[in-house]
């Protein structure tokens, strides 16, 4: 995807950032990077049951990412593909070939049992549709995201939103993973910006002014570069047999002009040591032209247009055919394309998809309020989740699918709870005893052998009149001697303070005397030490009394 090893070979040239630097500004997002990193989570379900909850995880990924940049006051606007490119036809069906080849062998993984070899199969089988981008759209509209859908490719529209003013809908910079965006002479991009906001920034202007690791592009212009990512293969055309960045960039150092393309193919084509195809030389000028002239979406006129004014030598090697820049589209055709409604592969309406997709959940931002106080790396206390319901499945299904994740986040919740306790100070009062509701047992609980505990919040000795609750593991059961076994039932149970206690039982005489009378000898040694005490305070006052009576 993109220019092969050119992001390493820059590398000298990219530096880290964090999307705060954009506060206050329009970033543009390549729809697909994001589309593809957020499938890898649900390779297998997108693969064996597209039509699953969990196969819409990428959703919640993408939101996630583009919350993150509202939080910290970056305006996103998702640029997504469109269709296919004539010149592209080649790659892509190569592709779809591989795809279909790993979801073959994914399958035969999986029956096999070798289920972590199955997965990274499937996320080499998995193809990102229009629908499924359709699907986001809805999110994007329901959140008051700015999009839009390129006629063909997403990098030659966000390029030429790059060039454009903010009041004109322009952006400051593209978050991509493609680094065709360097051909396409977009001004700034992010690369791998992870969830924390995070990611490694190129800068075009700043690398044709800068020398660094022996690399040095100040003689290069737009153009220049554009060329020699060519040179180094492309998705529009793969370069000659031994021919790779650093030999491209080789090639056109020696050159500082614009005549350098004629002569370094045609130093390419009498050197023995490369085999270079009868057709390269052409098809490297239209691969040019397509860097340069490809068709894109102008919002303002809400038509097509060319990224840049065609110029006249690329027309003589395009000899008329401007279909390789992308067919042309009629203006109403090219607004349904741009506002998601209109499928860009199949040119046929999405009327079928409408009203499936509901939103049920949305995104929860309240966890980023907390990031910015940790510096760069931002810390997330919750994750970003959104579900989608599609009336195509069963209200059954839907339900059972809501009440899962909702047992899931109060499981997580619990978890959580339990472990902040540990942290908390330790009450010397007696903990509240919850009493759950039990089954009624086909045996009495009455067994005078085991072992109970005495309630410690009452001040009083119990008697036999007086509730025990035996804490267990998982229950809590409640005996009643004051109640006799006709007047309550044996599934009969009572009601303290609104909250069911369990099952009575009249105890014995014998249960009654096995207990323990552990608060009788805690109460004597009380009573015993304010005697001692008070013995103490009388024979001071009587000693005080005989020392003033001397006198």
């Amino acid at each position: 995807m993109g220019i092969p090893n050119l992001l390493r070979f820059m590398k000298p040239f990219i530096e880290p950032v964090h999307i705060k630097k954009y506060a206050g500004q329009r970033v543009g997002i390549d729809a697909y990077s994001w589309l593809h990193k957020g499938a890898y989570s649900c390779s297998m379900e997108l693969c064996m049951s597209p039509r699953s909850a969990g196969a819409r995880r990428y959703i919640s990924y993408f939101m996630h990412h583009v919350n993150l940049l509202r939080h910290h006051k970056v305006v996103p606007v998702v640029v997504f593909d469109g269709g296919s490119m004539p010149c592209k036809s080649a790659t892509d069906e190569d592709r779809h070939k591989k795809r279909e080849l790993s979801l073959v062998l994914g399958k035969e993984k999986l029956e096999q049992g070798n289920t972590a070899a199955a997965i990274d199969l499937f996320r080499k089988a998995v193809q990102i549709t229009p629908s499924m981008a359709y699907q986001l759209i809805q999110i994007l509209k329901t959140e008051n995201v700015e999009f839009v859908v390129a006629p063909y490719e997403a990098d030659a529209q966000l390029a030429y939103l790059a060039t454009l003013d903010a009041d004109q809908g322009g952006i400051a910079a593209v978050i991509t993973e493609d680094s065709d965006l360097i051909a396409y002479g977009c001004t700034a991009i992010i690369f791998k910006m992870d969830r924390f906001g995070n990611g490694e920034e190129f800068r075009m202007e700043k690398t044709l002014k800068t020398v660094k690791d022996g690399l040095c592009f100040q003689d290069f212009d737009q153009n220049l570069f554009t060329g020699m990512c060519v040179l180094a293969g492309c998705d529009f055309l793969p370069s000659v047999p031994g021919i790779g960045t650093k030999r491209a960039y080789s090639l056109i150092s020696k050159h500082k002009n614009i005549d350098l393309y004629c002569q370094v193919l045609s130093t390419l084509k009498l050197d023995k040591r490369y085999s270079m195809p009868d057709d390269y030389i052409d098809s490297f000028w239209k691969t040019l032209a397509v860097f340069n002239h490809a068709r894109v979406y102008d919002v303002k006129s809400k038509s097509l247009k060319h990224l840049k004014p065609l110029e006249e030598r690329y027309l003589n090697y395009l000899a008329g055919n401007l279909d390789i820049l992308g067919p042309a589209l009629a203006p109403s055709m090219a607004r349904a394309i741009a506002e998601g409604r209109l499928n860009p592969v199949t040119m046929e309406t999405f009327d079928e998809f409408s009203r499936t997709i509901s939103p049920v959940e949305f995104i929860d931002t309240s966890a980023l309020n907390v990031a910015s106080q940790y510096g760069s790396q931002e810390i997330l206390t919750q994750e970003s989740t959104i579900t989608i319901c599609s009336s195509e499945e069963s209200r059954d299904d839907i339900a059972a699918f809501v009440v899962d994740d909702i047992t899931s986040g109060e499981q997580k919740c619990n978890k959580g709870v339990l472990a902040l306790g540990k942290f908390l100070p330790q009450k010397h009062s007696s903990p509240a005893v919850e009493c759950k509701e039990v089954k009624p047992k086909n045996t009495p609980d009455n067994n005078p052998f085991k072992k109970r505990k005495l309630p410690t919040d009452q001040g009083k000795v119990p008697d036999q009149n007086e509730l025990l609750i035996d804490l267990d593991e998982e229950e809590a059961v409640v005996l009643c001697s004051s109640l006799s076994r006709e007047s309550v039932g044996p599934a009969e149970s009572l009601d303290r303070n609104g909250v069911s206690t369990g099952l009575c039982w009249p105890l014995t005489q014998e249960s009654v005397a096995s207990i323990p009378n552990e608060r009788s000898s805690k109460r004597q040694s009380q009573q015993e030490a304010i005697r001692n005490i008070t013995n103490k305070n009388k024979d001071e006052r009587s000693g005080l009394l005989k020392f003033f009576m001397r006198l």
